[in-house]
């Protein structure tokens, strides 16, 4: 098994080694998220362990990249017995599993073998589903529930795909589906047998932003050794689904605009210019009016992007949709596993409507997976759902937001309440990206707030 540590402590990494080492394990090293991401890249990986809080790309920025690059490799947290509340929030995120410093052999060879088994058993579903393989459903089809709310969603979904000139922005909160949403539209559209490209735009690298949407010819850089398509080019005759485009970088917002009006690109390094044929649909769950107000993000791109506006109601905004949602994860990964379960006790059941879920969809159903995973037949029960609040070290309920008292302030006025804010969040997160995702603004949007206001970076 190939695991990759990723931690800016030396004795952390050098006694990761020593024990995985000695249990078979080839081990690569990295001390920051920089050159663990190169080493991603570079070899195939089975397992990240990586620390929360680092500088410059934390945990969470690790996470996010890993699923774009190797969506098979999974994660495994490591995080201060008090920051264990990043370790839960990873988790909702798509992490599999985490473990507290300081490091316990105990937990760690727990956490290693629970993650080794769920790979396994993730491998052989994917082999099944390549044995198995039929026809695509409809994009429609996914979209799971019968509220209101989420009728409401498939009924515009087939509205907007009609016409390619119609643009969409999908707004809603982290986990909602606001991809699958962007994949019903491509599946319901003229464009349903052509590529499908989606872009966390959140993921990458401001280094490499142009070089993936754009391209390269052969020795156009340094370690160009071939020539390489675009996101553009790639989705060429399709649909290009812009994520997070709130976290796309001002430079390229600006290029962005300007293929949009063009409709063709040149790779770097090349003087030919490429004509491309792509719908544009783009997601957020930021408010982009403010973004525009903080200089984050580009009116006139806003306004093209944004045709027609769809909202993908929160997993709280729709109570009635969770029973029905895990009775289907429950059939879908207990059919793919085989585990003959039937369903869920009656206070399992009341423990999954009274459970807030603020991971949405994505945390409901990797609830449902883990549980079905571990759980024993007939029934689910409560255990088995591991549904527990979110408690700090202190032993107090982590809030949802930050809050600080505007009473110690020597004059209540808005610019010392945003300062005090942006010191509390960057206290708390102890990083740019933990701290943005807090506040629920972009890192540039941060950024220049905390320019403004003489703030240092962390």
């Amino acid at each position: 098994m190939s695991i990759l540590v990723i931690d800016d402590d030396a004795d952390i990494r050098q006694s990761l080694q020593n024990y995985l080492s000695d249990r078979g394990h080839h081990v690569h090293l990295a001390e920051g998220g920089h050159q663990g991401l190169e080493i991603l890249q570079q070899e195939s990986i089975d397992i990240v362990i990586s620390d929360v809080s680092m500088p410059g790309i934390d945990g969470f920025e690790i996470l996010s990249e890993v699923q774009r690059l190797s969506p098979s490799t999974e994660v495994i947290i490591i995080t201060g017995i008090r920051q264990i509340e990043n370790a839960f929030r990873a988790m909702r995120e798509g992490a599999f599993d985490f473990f507290t410093k300081p490091l316990k052999v105990h937990e760690l060879s727990a956490s290693l073998q629970r993650t080794l088994r769920f790979r396994a058993l993730r491998q052989e579903k994917d082999r099944l589903e390549r044995l198995v393989a039929g026809p695509a459903t409809s994009g429609l089809a996914e979209i799971l529930g019968e509220s209101d709310a989420i009728r409401q969603v498939r009924e515009q979904v087939l509205q907007v795909s009609q016409s390619d000139a119609v643009t969409v922005l999908i707004q809603g909160e982290t986990g909602t589906g606001k991809e699958l949403v962007a994949r019903a539209i491509h599946a319901e559209s003229a464009r349903a047998d052509r590529p499908f490209v989606a872009v966390n735009c959140s993921a990458l690298p401001e280094s490499l932003i142009e070089s993936e949407f754009y391209g390269y010819v052969k020795g156009a850089f340094t370690g160009a050794q071939d020539s390489r398509e675009g996101y553009f080019e790639r989705a060429h005759g399709g649909t290009l689904f812009l994520d997070e485009i709130g976290d796309m970088a001002l430079s390229m917002q600006t290029r962005l605009l300007r293929t949009l009006g063009e409709r063709c690109i040149q790779r770097l390094g090349d003087t030919r210019e490429i004509a491309v044929d792509i719908r544009v649909l783009s997601a957020t769950h930021q408010d982009l009016l403010q973004a525009i107000a903080a200089n984050a993000f580009r009116a006139d791109l806003f306004y093209r992007l944004n045709t027609v506006t769809l909202r993908v109601p929160s997993l709280q905004e729709r109570p009635e949709d969770i029973l029905p949602l895990a009775e289907h994860f429950l059939r879908l990964y207990a059919g793919e596993i085989r585990k003959p379960l039937d369903g869920f006790t009656s206070e399992a059941a009341d423990r999954l409507r009274s459970h807030p879920f603020h991971g949405n969809v994505r945390e409901l159903r990797n609830t449902i997976e883990r549980a079905v995973l571990f759980g024993h037949p007939p029934h689910l029960v409560p255990d088995d759902l591991a549904l527990r609040p979110l408690i700090a070290a202190s032993g107090a309920a982590i809030p949802a937001t930050i809050a600080f008292d505007p009473s110690t302030l020597a004059d209540l006025n808005l610019a010392e309440c945003e300062k005090a804010l942006i010191r509390e969040a960057l206290h708390r997160s102890g990083s740019l990206s933990g701290a943005s995702r807090l506040l629920n603004i972009t890192r540039e949007m941060l950024r220049t707030r905390m320019k403004n206001y003489g703030i240092p970076t962390p």
